[in-house]
C-alpha cells in the first residue's frame, strides 16, 4: 500500500481507495482514532474516468482489515448517488463498531433539596427573603437521606477491526454512612433528627447539636434545628431561631422571634429592642433582660436586672445581687427574688405571683374581646334606635351570642390560673412606692419605701402581708 493509497494524521487514519487511473472515482475514508466509526467521502469519475465500484470499495476494506460493522447497504447507495449524480458526497459512517458500555458501580445519589439551598420568594410581594435561607440541612429521624442506586456493569465493546475493546469504569461519587446514618439496601435514612454534614471524603452524619461559631445572620440565615444549639457569635437583627433541644449562646442576644423547647443559656444579656419575643421550654439563664418578651415554662435566674420588660414564668424568677426590676411586668407562679423593685420615680412595675401565667393570658384576651364587643354592641343598639333595620337587629344579636360564649368560658379559667398560693415575693434590697403586686390575684399596693421584706399571702384573711426577709 502506498502512501497515497493510505496515510495518517494527529486524529484520524486516511485511506484512499481507486479504481485505478487518477481521473476514476475513489473514496477518501477516515478512520476514527478510537477505530469505532468509519467515514467516508465519494468522488465520481472526471473526464471520462471508470465509475467506482461496490465490490472494489468492499474488497479495500476487507484489506485494511475493516471487518465489523460495515454498512453494506450505506456504501451501494452513496456510489449510485455519486456516479449518478457526479457530485462528491462527503462525511457518510460506513462502518460502525459496537461500543463498550460503561461500568457504573453502587452509589448513593443525594436528595437534590439537601444539597441546593434556595431563598423563599414572597408571593404577595415578589421578595426574596433571605432571612429564610439556611446555609444548613436539617433532617428528621427516619427521613430519606439518599437512594442506593445498583451497579450498572460495563461490557466490552469491538472496534471496525474485529478487536475487543475495554469499557472503562465511571468514578461517581463515594457516600457512606456515619454517626446517626442508617445504611439501608433502599439507601440512606436518617437515625436521629438533626444537621446533615458531609466530610470531605464523603461520609455523611447527624449532628444533635449545631455549633454557629459566628453567630446568626444571612450566612446562616433563621436557624430551624431540631437538637440543641450553640450561638458563639451574634444573632444580627431580624434573625429567628427555632430550638428542638437547649439553646446556648455566648454573646447579648437580640432578640426578634427566639424559641427553645429546652433549656436557654446566655452568658450575656437579652435584648428585644421593645418588639422581641422569647419562648423557653426548659429553665432560663442569663445576666439581663432588657425590653424583651419572655416566656418561661421553667425558672428564670438573672444575676442583673430585668428593665422594661414582660416577663413570664412557670416556676420562680431569681435575681442576683444588685439587680434591679423596673418597668416591667412579671407573673410567676413560684414567686419571685430580687434585689431592688421599682424606682423612686418611673415606670410602674406590676408582680403577679402563684398564676399561671397560660390561663392569665388566655383570660386577659376573653376581657378584651368582651371590652370590644361591649363598645360594639353600644354602638350597634345606638344605631338600631335610628334606624331599625334587620341587618342591625341580626348584628346586635350575634354580638350578644358572642358575648354570652366568652362569660360561659370565663369561669372555666378561674380554678386554674391561681395553682400556688404558697407563692412569695422576697426583697433583698429595697421596693419602692407605687410598685403593685399580685398574690393568687389578692392585690398589694407598696406605699412606702421598705427593705429586705417578704411579702405573702395569707389565706385565712385574704390579704398579703409583708414580714422582714432575714437572710439565711
Amino acid at each position: 500500500m502506498s502512501d497515497e493509497e493510505q496515510r495518517e494524521n494527529q486524529e484520524n487514519t486516511i485511506l484512499y481507495i481507486r479504481q485505478g487511473d487518477q481521473k476514476d472515482g475513489f473514496a477518501e475514508v477516515s478512520i476514527a482514532p478510537d477505530k469505532l466509526t468509519v467515514t467516508g467521502t465519494f468522488h465520481p469519475p472526471v473526464s471520462g474516468g471508470d465509475f467506482l465500484t461496490y465490490p472494489n470499495v468492499v474488497a479495500k476494506l476487507e484489506e485494511n482489515g475493516i471487518i465489523t460493522g460495515v454498512l453494506h447497504d450505506v456504501i451501494q447507495e452513496t456510489i449510485f448517488k455519486a456516479n449518478t449524480t457526479h457530485d462528491t458526497i462527503s462525511d457518510v459512517v460506513i462502518a460502525r463498531g459496537i461500543p463498550p458500555v460503561t461500568e457504573i458501580p453502587e452509589h448513593f445519589v443525594i436528595r437534590k433539596d439537601l444539597i441546593e439551598r434556595k431563598p423563599e420568594i414572597d408571593p404577595d410581594a415578589s421578595r426574596v427573603d433571605w432571612h429564610a435561607v439556611s446555609a444548613f440541612s436539617i433532617v428528621k429521624a427516619r427521613e430519606p437521606i439518599a437512594r442506593r442506586i445498583a451497579t450498572v456493569p460495563g461490557v466490552s465493546g469491538q472496534n471496525v477491526y474485529g478487536e475487543q475493546t475495554a469499557f472503562e469504569a465511571r468514578k461517581m461519587p463515594v457516600f457512606s454512612a456515619g454517626t446517626n446514618v442508617i445504611d439501608h439496601e433502599k439507601g440512606l435514612f436518617a437515625g436521629k433528627s438533626g444537621r446533615l454534614s458531609i466530610s470531605s471524603d464523603g461520609v455523611i452524619t447527624i449532628e444533635e447539636v449545631l455549633l454557629l461559631k459566628k453567630g446568626i445572620d444571612f450566612t446562616t440565615g433563621n436557624i430551624v434545628f431540631p437538637g440543641d444549639v450553640i450561638i458563639q457569635g451574634k444573632i444580627a437583627d431580624g434573625f429567628k431561631v427555632y430550638a428542638g433541644g437547649s439553646l446556648v449562646s455566648s454573646e447579648v442576644v437580640d432578640v426578634t422571634e427566639i424559641v427553645c423547647k429546652k433549656d436557654m443559656i446566655v452568658q450575656a444579656g437579652i435584648e428585644g429592642k421593645g418588639r422581641g419575643a422569647l419562648r423557653v421550654g426548659g429553665a432560663l439563664s442569663a445576666k439581663y433582660i432588657q425590653n424583651c418578651k419572655v416566656a418561661v415554662r421553667g425558672d428564670i435566674t438573672v444575676s442583673g436586672s430585668i428593665v422594661q420588660s414582660k416577663v413570664y414564668s412557670m416556676g420562680v424568677i431569681r435575681m442576683g445581687e444588685n439587680a434591679k426590676l423596673v418597668g416591667c411586668e412579671c407573673i410567676a407562679i413560684g414567686g419571685v427574688i430580687a434585689f431592688d423593685i421599682g424606682t423612686p420615680r418611673g415606670a410602674k412595675t406590676y408582680i403577679r405571683c402563684g398564676t399561671n401565667f397560660t390561663v392569665q393570658q388566655e383570660l386577659d384576651i376573653a376581657n378584651e374581646q368582651l371590652k370590644i364587643l361591649s363598645i360594639k354592641l353600644q354602638q350597634a343598639e345606638t344605631a338600631y334606635k335610628d334606624d331599625q333595620n334587620d341587618k342591625l337587629s341580626r348584628a346586635i344579636e350575634t354580638i350578644k351570642a358572642k358575648m354570652a360564649e366568652i362569660n360561659a368560658k370565663i369561669p372555666t379559667y378561674l380554678p386554674n390560673i391561681d395553682t400556688n398560693d404558697k407563692a412569695y415575693i422576697e426583697v433583698r434590697g429595697s421596693i419602692h412606692p407605687g410598685t403593685e403586686l399580685e398574690i393568687c390575684h389578692v392585690p398589694y399596693t407598696v406605699t412606702k419605701l421598705q427593705k429586705q421584706v417578704l411579702f405573702r399571702l395569707d389565706k385565712s384573711k385574704g390579704i398579703i402581708i409583708s414580714e422582714p426577709w432575714k437572710k439565711t
